[in-house]
Parts: structure tokens; C-alpha cells; sequence
């Protein structure tokens, strides 16, 4: 927990100095998950044209490489989900979450689980932090949504902060809701990047992710989902 919570300061309303929009390391992780994209974009093709012209030798070798290709993308991707979230929740308080820089699907995962926990420890309200929108493309937000939608489906009461619109609460405490049994799946492993914008992460190459075995962010919350979230997306 930071400072500024020990004082008893609203987090929300603390000007945090990290913004993943500025980071160039995130940035260029998921930029090189896009570029790794493209490249299978093309070799897919070039494999369905050299099929189709007979040659099945090389459609199956520019197939192959096209695997390969992918599970380079969807590593950057998963290196980029880890190292934001870590980022953001650093300094967290006990009662929120910070959702910026994921993807919709890795929001959702992490946020299932953590209101799971919400609910097992009688917590009265989480607080979300989904953003504005500001840095989503064509200024369109997408968490925001995505978290109503989490809401409405689980019964769960929320609005946003007066105080800040880029905040959501659920109120946990005043909601007579349910979590779905479908939320102990792993939604973060199903769907593709490309034709849904959802992470599909492939299975680690050994030796992959270690670096946040021993995670101490100072935040024993934080560390513990960030280690579920790390463990999850880094399986198939």
C-alpha cells in the first residue's frame, strides 16, 4: 500500500506518476507483438497461395513458420499484460485495482479473480480503475464496457465516482449477485488477438516468465494476483 493510502488520503484522487501510455518499454512490447502479427498475417497467406498453386511442400514449411511467428507475438503480449499490471498495482490500495493497458480479456481475467477474492474476504467495495478512454483508439473506451458487462452479469451493483470518471465502484456490500461458475475458466486463453482483439496465449518456451516468480511489488494483494495472472497466461 502506498504513503498516501497509510495516511488515509483516497488513492484515486493521488496523481500517480506512472502513465503506460508514455512507457516505452510497454509500448514497445505490444508494438512487437503487432509487428510479429503482420509477419504471420503474410506468411499465412504466402502458405494458402502456395497450397493452392500445389506446392504443399512449402505451404507446410510457411505454416510452420507462421506458428512460430504467432507464439513470438503472443509472448511480447504476454510479457507486455505482466509488466503493466505490475506497474499500475504497485502502489494500489487495499480496496482497487488498476485495469490500465490491458487488453479487454486480460482485464476481465484478472478482475474475475479478484473479485472472487472480494467476495471470500466480505470486502464492501472495489474500486476499478478503467480510465476514459483517452488513450483507446478513436478515443472509444473499452474496459469501461467490458466491466459493466462483468457487473450486469454477475448482479453486482457499481457507478462511477463522482469524483473521478475514469473509476468504478462495485458495491459488493449492497449487491445480492452471484459470480458465474464460467469465471473459474480461463477466458484469457481462448479467442485470438487478431480476429477478436483477445489474447490467446500458447504455452511458455522453458525458462520464459521468471523473472516474476519472486514478485514483491510491496503490495502482498498485488503480488499474489499478479502471480496467478503470470501463471495463467503463461499456460496453455
Amino acid at each position: 500500500m502506498s504513503a498516501s493510502a497509510d495516511r488515509g488520503a483516497p488513492l484515486f484522487d493521488h496523481q500517480r506518476d506512472y502513465n503506460h501510455a508514455t512507457d516505452n518499454t510497454y509500448k514497445n512490447l505490444r508494438d512487437k507483438a503487432d509487428q510479429m502479427y503482420e509477419k504471420r498475417k503474410k506468411l499465412s497467406a504466402q502458405s494458402q497461395d502456395a497450397y493452392q498453386k500445389g506446392d504443399k511442400q512449402k505451404a507446410h514449411e510457411l505454416s510452420e513458420e507462421s506458428k512460430k511467428v504467432l507464439a513470438e507475438a503472443e509472448k511480447y503480449n504476454r510479457q507486455a499484460a505482466e509488466y503493466v499490471f505490475r506497474e499500475n498495482n504497485a502502489d494500489s490500495a487495499g480496496d482497487e485495482i488498476d485495469l490500465h493497458g490491458l487488453y479487454v480479456k486480460e482485464a476481465e481475467w484478472i478482475l474475475q479473480k479478484r473479485l472472487a477474492e472480494c467476495f471470500r474476504t466480505h470486502q464492501s467495495h472495489l474500486r476499478v480503475i478503467v480510465g476514459k478512454g483517452l488513450h483507446s483508439q478513436n478515443g472509444i473506451a473499452k474496459l469501461k464496457p467490458a466491466v459493466e458487462e462483468l457487473c450486469r452479469e454477475s448482479g453486482l451493483k457499481h457507478h462511477i465516482d463522482p469524483k473521478n470518471t475514469g473509476v468504478m465502484v462495485i458495491d459488493l456490500a449492497n449487491s445480492q449477485g452471484q459470480l458465474p461458475s464460467h469465471w473459474d475458466q480461463s477466458p484469457i486463453s481462448q479467442g485470438g488477438y487478431q480476429q477478436q482483439q483477445q489474447p490467446h496465449y500458447q504455452q511458455q518456451q522453458h525458462g520464459q516468465g521468471n523473472q516474476f516468480q519472486n514478485i514483491k511489488t510491496g503490495n502482498s494483494l498485488v503480488d499474489g494476483l499478479l502471480r496467478l495472472f503470470c501463471q495463467c497466461i503463461n499456460s496453455k
